[in-house]
């Protein structure tokens, strides 16, 4: 921990007081989703709104002191806008029928058809529904918990706080630009279209484990585009701007997880894909939006 704040110390390019670029990215989700909600002219959404209101305000107070030299508290200041995304994804089912009645899972079954030639999470376990299969592929949907942290974890522990930073832009990007689409596009996905899998596919201990967590803890609209792809793929492809010996370690979770998602028909095959296309975009235009954030065309 000594070698990281030392390399903190010696990254001048990060100032030390002030905005960072994942306080701007947080503020502008905040106001973004804000703007959404207060719009819808009803009680909730004013309440969410001026809930979202005080969050910036905190984000900026924040931002007044100088960054911590404790690494664990500086982890958290770095890391702040992914590890608020599982509280603000709880607001996002109700957040999303403000504007709209119902879910437009109609319209992007008839891009998956139109796309696919089928409804890829139906006939994915029905192509090959053997026990160990689906376990695999549970088990690479789970990993999603253990990728998204390990991603910053190991940027903080190799790179230092600048490279932590970058991770979280990253993975927070990708996480915002699902949310947003959430909160004015809702879709509830296959799990409420489609019967759940049967058969040997089913009758694994991961899988009762995922559908478990899902049934007590997923706020219903929230499929297109995947945020579990987005965000696992922006944490894989930001680990291996850091360190290619880890991303090839957590290449077979984020691939099987990103198979998973569909196979367990949890999201249409169009969720996955799109979901890959916002990591993609979230790591390639993460320098760029870091530079003009922080208005230093000069930072990596």
């Amino acid at each position: 921990m000594a070698q990281v704040i030392k390399g903190f110390r010696a990254e001048t390019e990060m100032r030390s007081r002030g905005p960072l670029a994942v306080d701007y990215l947080t503020m502008a989700y905040l106001a973004a989703t804000g703007v959404v909600a207060l719009t819808s002219i009803t009680g909730f959404g004013a309440g969410i709104a001026l809930v979202h209101l005080a969050a910036m305000g905190l984000i900026w107070w924040m931002a007044s002191f100088t960054l911590p030299t404790n690494g664990l508290v500086l982890f958290f200041r770095l890391f702040y806008p992914v590890a608020l995304t599982p509280l603000l994804y709880l607001e996002l089912a109700p957040l999303n029928q403000l504007h709209v009645t119902g879910y437009f899972d109609p319209t992007v079954m008839m891009w998956e058809e139109l796309l696919f030639g089928t409804q890829l999470a139906t006939v994915f376990s029905e192509w090959y529904g053997r026990l160990w299969f689906s376990e695999m592929l549970h088990l690479g949907y789970l990993s999603y918990y253990l990728i998204v942290p390990g991603a910053a974890v190991a940027a903080f522990l190799l790179k230092g706080p600048r490279a932590l930073e970058r991770a979280s832009f990253t993975i927070a990007l990708a996480f915002f630009v699902c949310y947003l689409c959430f909160s004015v596009f809702p879709v509830a996905g296959p799990r409420y279209e489609f019967p759940q899998i049967a058969g040997e596919a089913s009758d694994g201990k991961l899988f009762l484990l995922v559908h478990t967590i899902l049934e007590s803890g997923s706020s219903k609209g929230t499929a297109f585009p995947s945020s579990h792809v987005a965000a696992t793929m922006s944490a894989w492809f930001a680990t291996g701007r850091e360190s290619k010996r880890v991303f090839w370690i957590m290449a077979p979770f984020a691939v099987s997880l990103a198979l998973g998602t569909v196979y367990g028909r949890f999201h249409y095959g169009i969720d996955a894909m799109v979901g890959l296309m916002v990591a993609m975009a979230a790591y390639l235009a993460t320098p760029w939006l870091m530079r003009r954030l922080e208005g230093d065309p000069t930072t990596d």
